[in-house]
This record gives C-alpha cells, structure tokens and sequence, in this order.
C-alpha cells in the first residue's frame, strides 16, 4: 500500500485537516516533471531555467506546509501546557480543602472530583502521546515527498535546502521536545493518585474473561477542543447559590450622585417656573374658623383673662386660629424688613445705572478714540466693559437677594436688562479685538 494511501491513517485523524497536503505536493511533482507536461527541452550545456523555477516554487510550498503544521503543533503544546497548568492549580486548592477536613471521612462527592481530575489529567498524556504521533508523521511525511521529488527529478538541491533552513531549524516543530510536558504530567498525576482514595480511582476493565466477546468496530471520539470556559481553572461543577438581599438598594451604582447633579441641574429651571408662576401661601386660604369648634364652645365674656393666659403659646391656639396671626412680627421688625427690601431694590436700580453709565463712557472711547492713543484707549475701554459687568451682576445679586415675592415682571425687566448689559460688553469687547488685530 501507497504512504500517500494511509497517512491519515498513521497520523491522528481528528487532526487530519493539520496534516501535511501529501498528495496535492505530489500532485505538483507529478504536473511539472512529467513527459506531457508542455514543458520546455533543456538545452544541453545550458541551465535548465524552468527546473530552477519549479524548484523555487516547489520550496515555498514546502516552506509554507511546513509553516501550517507548525502554527498547529506550538498551539496546540501551548494548549496542553496551560490545561496542565489549570489543573495543577485546581488539584492544589482541591487538596488543601481534603487535607483540613480535621479526620473526617471524605465525602462522596469529593470522590467524584478525584475521579474527574484523574480524568482530566489523563486526557492531557494521550493528546501528549498523540501530538508526538502527529509530530513523526509529519516529519516522515516530508521525507517521503521529498525523496519522490529526487526520483522524478534527479536533483537533491530542494531536499538540501530544506532540510538545512527548515527542518534543521531550531525553530522547526520537528525539533520540539516534549519532555517538559510529559514531566508535568507525570509529577501532577502521581501526585493526586497519592492523595486520591483507593474507591476513587478509575475503574479498569478486566483482562480476561470466561467467553470469548466479539469486537464491535468503534466508532473514532469526536474531536473535543479545550476551553476556558468548561475547562477553566475555576470551574469546579459543584452547586451555588445566588442570595438576594430584600433590604438592600436596588439602585445601581452612582444613582445618589447622579440624582444629586439632575436636582441641582433643574434648580434654575424651578426658579424660573416659580418666577412666571403666581405665589399663593396654604395659610393665606386657611378659613379663620375651623369647623364646628368656634361655635361648639359656649364661653362667657367673664372667662377671657383665664383664656388669654391658657394659649399664650402659639403651639396651644384654640380652634379657629392661625399660629401666622398669632406671632405676627413686631412693628420694628417689619419696618427693618422694608427697609432692608427698599435698599436692595434702590441698589439694584443703582448698580444697573452705573453699568449703563460705564457701557456709554466705553462706547464713547472706542468710537472717539485716537490711533496714536490706542493702546490707552483699548485699555481704558476694557476697565469700563469689566467694571460694567460687575456692576450688572451686582444688580442681579441684590434682586435675587431680596425675600419679598416678586412679580414675573418684575424678575423678567432685572433678566433682559441683565443680559443687554452683558450683549454689549461682548459686542465692545470684539471692538476692541478688531483693533488691535488679535
């Protein structure tokens, strides 16, 4: 039987597609040496041109085959390394827990682990042994492939080449040694079978047997790929519990900062509401006698001084009253408090004054302004812009300052002249910039 015939066979076949393309190389031989290819004759004395180019073509497809099965062997050696690696750090936190059981018998289930990590680490040596197999036959593969190109061509420069820059290489698959990783193995098996009980340990199927069993053709495992997920270092299969807290917040986190920046992000939109909206106190439209205990209560007119001292405090008023009639302010109070509101308001007419007063004296300067003085005149025009929109915002200070309520009117006439005053600062500001050429 042909190699090309059985090499899938020899190989491991769940890795069939990472094989070496045997038959498409030889494919290729077979079409660039044969007698009724159409290639050209070779001039006796002169080189043959179209065998050096078939030779360079034929090496880069080795090169690249080689590379192919390369990329999968190195994978797949890291892919067992880090499984090893999975499982030694689950088997030793799974023995610390046996070893601090404090003498009592291993439970079932931590049986069933012993069994599974067995498993598991078993798995690993075979795809080792098989990824050996798969290493051999790859390399025999190259051998064979390249002795039928000596055949067919009679030239050993390809073979030569490759096997001294490819397979040569350090760096080639054929050069990996899997000793490290049958040494990890070994040393981490041996020692969870030392600690693993003896009901624990795989079962093995008897030797012999008193009748003869015909053998059933078995059908190949499917190829099952490693992962972290199912295989991670983490994964223990053992059952959990998810634990809802009724008492805790449901909300997410951050939701008390991020409400906190809405609410004071929609103060001014409620001032302003509150501003266009008229004003009404619930002790305003309180009736001044509650029902049924003004006239319910029969007292004589001989009974008042007794009366007036039981509901001296305003907590204690008899039905009828409002504590805001009861504790109403002293006449020097309130004249302090119109007095108070009197001056914010002269003020605020003031400060808006002043800042108009300077905005004229600014316009004034930029439009009379001489060119040989500019440098003055813009100087003199940017004191007056900065000192008007102080004062602008003075005036907007003592308004939202006073306690009264005012009418929207009122707070609408403070607005727009608050912001005419700002548009032209802006508006002599870029007069200035224009000047000066910045």
């Amino acid at each position: 039987m042909k190699y090309g015939e059985n090499f899938q066979a020899r190989s491991v076949p769940q890795w069939a597609p990472y094989n070496v393309d045997y038959d498409a190389l030889k494919h290729l031989i077979k079409a660039n040496t044969s007698r009724d290819a159409g290639q050209a004759v070779a001039i006796p004395g002169q080189p043959d041109t179209a065998l050096q180019r078939f030779e360079e073509q034929f090496f880069n497809e080795l090169s690249n085959q080689h590379d192919r099965v390369d990329l999968f062997v190195k994978s797949k050696a890291d892919e067992i390394h880090r499984r090893l690696q999975s499982s030694q750090r689950v088997v030793d936190k799974f023995l610390e827990r046996c070893a601090d059981r404090n003498g009592k018998p291993l439970s079932q289930k931590r049986r069933e682990k012993f069994a599974r990590y067995d498993d598991r680490i078993t798995r690993c040596g075979e795809e080792i042994r098989l990824l050996q197999r798969f290493v051999k036959e790859q390399r025999v593969a190259f051998y064979k492939i390249l002795k039928k190109y000596r055949k067919w061509t009679g030239s050993r420069s390809v073979e030569d080449r490759f096997n001294y820059e490819i397979l040569a290489s350090p760096k080639s698959f054929t050069r990996t040694d899997f000793d490290p990783l049958l040494s990890q193995y070994f040393t981490l098996l041996t020692r969870l079978r030392a600690h693993t009980p003896n009901s624990s340990l795989p079962s093995t199927p008897l030797s012999s047997s008193r009748r003869p069993s015909t053998q059933l053709p078995t059908q190949p495992a499917p190829q099952v790929y490693w992962n972290e997920y199912d295989d991670g270092s983490d994964v223990e299969a053992e059952p959990y519990m998810i634990s809802i807290d009724q008492d805790a917040d449901e909300s997410f986190p951050g939701s008390k900062a991020i409400s906190h920046i809405v609410s004071r992000a929609l103060m001014p939109v409620g001032k302003i509401k509150e501003w266009f909206s008229p004003s009404h106190s619930p002790q305003e439209r309180r009736p001044l006698i509650s029902s049924g205990s003004y006239f319910g209560d029969h007292h004589s007119v001989m009974d008042t001084d007794v009366d007036d001292e039981a509901y001296a405090s305003s907590s204690d008023l008899p039905g009828g009253y409002v504590t805001h009639y009861a504790t109403f302010p002293s006449v020097s109070d309130q004249k302090l408090s119109r007095l108070r509101e009197m001056l914010l308001f002269r003020s605020c007419l003031g400060c808006f004054g002043v800042a108009f007063i300077l905005l004229l004296i600014a316009g004034i300067l930029v439009a009379t302004g001489r060119r040989k003085l500019r440098v003055e005149v813009d100087a003199g025009v940017v004191t007056g812009v900065v000192s008007s929109l102080f004062f602008a915002i003075m005036g907007f200070a003592c308004m939202l300052y006073r306690t009264d309520k005012l009418g929207w009117l009122h707070r609408s006439c403070i607005g727009i002249t608050f912001i005419t005053v700002c548009i032209l600062d802006a508006m002599l500001l870029v007069l200035v910039a224009e000047n000066t050429g910045i």
